[in-house]
């Protein structure tokens, strides 16, 4: 789905399963990492949008992203003092206090940040006194520290951004250069880009409250002016405490996932404009993967978040409560920059190949079961036709055996047969299933010894006849359950068929009688 004028859609009601649109702005969302689904709407409301949007991972061991063009890092050095002055205040982790007067002198004539090093080398030996000596040698001090680093990064003169989600991987840096590389391409940006979507990550980090970053200075000129362009700013961080309030209040959709830290849940709740009915207090903390409370202009909707690799039905089920979202796996099939595969072919793909997986088990079964039975008639025909020691007339008494004629004494042919059998060694754990016919679990296994999967049954037909028998239950979880059942190897999974019962599957149902 493109954005067209009337905003892009997030996903649909919980409850209802309404669709629900967004307006395409400036967006905060927030929400417990790996509990609240934040990059997954994120991705989601990229894709849908249609817009070009660049984002950028940071912290070691993150999976954020993975579907997106990765694209080079990109750094531009400058020397003007405000923003050499951010460098100082994020290298040091501190606010310059009275500092600024120095910086502004040092890096006038400066081309490089190596330049003014020079500056404040010469002005310090110039210095009549003391404290400017002592601000210029503390300043030297902090630019050794940066210079080192700076040359550690890339060296590239644009960014190439295409449409759909857009990718830089910082994690080889440390945090000092990550941010001059942000700061880097959000002004590129700002200064070159229209109708693009600048996805700022660990926005407590990069533009916290009360102190300077090469990051923030950026990040609020497109708060305040990238509206005009087109230029989106979406924020993305755990909490929102420690973040800018000047770029906060330029959001104006917020997406607020699941908190259970009392402070942040009044947070969260506050950035709700008042005259809007909020949701409940209690709410916030029991809201699920991908489930947010959108707000935007008059309104507050509870939305499951439709991921953009899931169905749009699939996504009506989980928001309605007729299936968990922890039972969809995304697929994530490996591709090119310029490939895109479609997700509902690879998952019948991965189909078929099961379904022919199981389909070799079986006829090996039958197989080796075939085998056997050949094995144990032969050795019983052996038996029978094998005459007493006191019959055998014809062996001499040397023992040397005598060639007989095929034809044995009632005329009937014997075949001798000379095989090599292979033998496969296998433990199999034996299941038995302990439960009456009032739980789920119970009604399946009362389904297995009536002979219900000896022809493969969907999990629909089984909620179906469930549901005909009178036994209530939500249809995800008749899926887990035969799943379940088919781990313990009652039954086995055939694709889109369904589900069949184990060939030589035992089955012992005990009845216990009981007065209505």
């Amino acid at each position: 789905m493109t954005a067209k004028e009337h905003g892009v859609l997030l996903g649909y009601k919980v409850g209802s399963g309404e669709p629900v649109t967004i307006p395409l702005r400036h967006l905060c969302v927030t929400g417990q990492t790996q509990e609240a689904g934040k990059t997954t709407a994120l991705e989601a409301l990229i894709a849908r949008s249609g817009k070009k949007a660049i984002a950028f991972v940071t912290k070691r061991g993150e999976k954020s992203f993975e579907s997106g063009r990765k694209i080079p890092p990109y750094f531009q050095e400058r020397v003007d003092w405000e923003f050499v002055e951010s460098i100082l205040e994020a290298i040091m982790r501190q606010k310059m206090k009275f500092e600024r007067a120095w910086i502004v002198r040092a890096t006038r004539g400066a081309h490089t940040l190596a330049d003014v090093r020079l500056n404040v080398a010469t002005a310090m030996e110039k210095a009549k006194r003391g404290l400017d000596a002592d601000v210029y040698m503390m300043l030297g001090e902090y630019l050794d520290k940066i210079l080192p680093l700076l040359a550690r990064l890339p060296k590239a003169d644009r960014i190439d951004l295409q449409p759909g989600l857009n990718v830089m991987d910082l994690r080889q840096y440390p945090e000092e250069l990550q941010m001059l590389i942000v700061s880097s391409s959000v002004r590129w940006v700002h200064q070159r880009e229209d109708e693009v979507i600048t996805v700022l990550p660990e926005a407590w980090k990069f533009a916290p409250q009360g102190r300077n970053t090469p990051v923030i200075v950026e990040v609020r000129k497109i708060a305040r002016e990238g509206a005009g362009l087109k230029n989106y700013l979406w924020i993305d961080s755990q909490d929102i405490a420690g973040v800018e309030k000047e770029i906060l209040r330029g959001a104006a959709v917020w997406l607020l996932g699941v908190q259970r830290e009392a402070n942040e849940i009044e947070r969260a709740l506050k950035s709700i404009p008042k005259g809007i009915k909020r949701p409940d207090a209690g709410e916030i903390p029991r809201l699920g993967l991908g489930e947010f409370f959108a707000c935007w202009g008059q309104h507050v909707e509870k939305v499951y978040v439709q991921p953009a690799w899931m169905y749009a039905d699939d996504a009506r089920s989980i928001a309605m409560g007729e299936a968990d979202a922890h039972n969809f796996i995304r697929i994530s099939p490996a591709k090119s920059e310029d490939e895109n595969m479609d997700f509902k072919a690879a998952y019948e793909q991965e189909a078929a190949s099961l379904s022919e997986a199981q389909k070799t088990i079986r006829e090996l079964e039958t197989r080796i079961a075939d085998l056997e039975g050949l094995m144990l008639r032969n050795s019983m025909a052996q038996e029978r036709k094998a005459p007493a020691p006191a019959a055998r007339a014809n062996e001499p008494a040397n023992g040397n055996t005598v060639k007989r004629s095929p034809a044995d004494i009632n005329g009937e042919v014997a075949m001798a047969l000379e095989r090599r059998i292979p033998v496969i060694d296998v433990s199999v754990r034996k299941y038995v299933i302990e439960a009456d016919d009032s739980t789920l679990k119970g009604r399946l296994a009362v389904l297995i010894s009536q002979n219900f999967f000896d022809s493969a049954k969907t999990g629909n037909a089984a909620y179906v006849e469930m549901q005909r028998r009178g036994f209530s239950t939500a249809k995800p979880n008749v899926y887990r359950e035969l799943d379940k059942l088919a781990e313990m190897g009652f039954l086995t999974k055939e694709g889109t068929e369904g589900y069949r019962t184990v060939s030589g599957m035992k089955v012992n149902v005990k009845e216990v009688r009981t007065v209505a």
